[in-house]
């Protein structure tokens, strides 16, 4: 082993990173198109030529929202706050918190789109234990391939908010790359994919640059020490006071 993987490997059994994390840049090609901010946007029409809700049978899976933290009060707060035009979501499962946030748009008769991001793969922990009935067995595997996703479809169809909710099934990175190259901000984002430290750190610094001014990121399980290091290690890099509701833990862009 050499010194600097010596170094590195002390820092990260001390619970530290020093590894240099470089924001996405946008993509070449197209150009930015209309800001969301300025001109609404039919998110599914952009990314779907055919609509996936269309012609799915929904009816063919019952209703299961199973997942961590999705009816939080923080949802509401937050929505009540903004009142947000475009919500993004990195890391979605079965669809609990954009369920929610959906619920919430729709009692306050908000004009809203949730984008959610997810490769439904699952996280780490989700592959770490094959008898795992809530991670593993969860994703519910077709010759070795998650079908969480069709789940997730199911969940948006039985409450009926298709119009709200919109799949996006691609990397985070990936994601918040097509974000940049249409030029759209959105106004509230919810992070809760990875829960290794450096995949937070690099969903917070890619998405908090895209995030509207006025808007806020948040996220989940800030009891997680990746979630926890990525968070704290951001927030002093910029200066930023993190609010803290339970496990969720949230950040405004001035």
């Amino acid at each position: 082993m050499n010194v600097q993987s010596l170094i590195k490997t002390l820092f990260y059994n001390a619970g530290y990173s020093i590894k240099k994390i470089r924001p996405v840049r946008a993509a070449t090609g197209k150009g930015r198109a209309r800001a969301f901010s300025n001109e609404p946007v039919d998110l599914m029409a952009l990314l779907h030529p055919r609509n996936p809700y269309e012609g799915f049978d929904y009816q063919s899976l019952p209703f299961d929202e199973q997942g961590w933290g999705g009816n939080s009060p923080v949802f509401e707060l937050l929505i009540k706050r903004v009142r947000p035009r475009f919500i993004v979501e990195v890391g979605t499962w079965k669809g609990a918190s954009a369920l929610t946030m959906a619920e919430a748009c729709k009692a306050l008769e908000l004009d809203a789109q949730i984008l959610c991001i997810d490769t439904w793969l699952g996280a780490l922990e989700f592959w770490t234990n094959t008898k795992d009935s809530e991670r593993y067995l969860s994703l519910d595997l077709k010759h070795g391939f998650p079908a969480v996703y069709y789940q997730f479809l199911a969940n948006v169809c039985h409450r009926g908010l298709q119009s709200w909710i919109v799949p996006f099934p691609q990397t985070a990175s990936t994601a918040a790359l097509w974000l940049r190259q249409y030029g759209l901000e959105p106004d509230m984002i919810y992070v809760d994919a990875s829960h290794e430290e450096e995949d937070v750190y690099e969903d917070i610094a890619n998405y908090f640059d895209i995030l509207k001014k006025g808007g806020v990121l948040f996220g989940d399980d800030y009891g997680w020490d990746g979630v926890r290091l990525a968070v704290d290690r951001f927030s002093s890099e910029n200066k930023l006071q993190p609010e803290f509701y339970s496990d969720k833990w949230v950040l405004t862009k001035a």
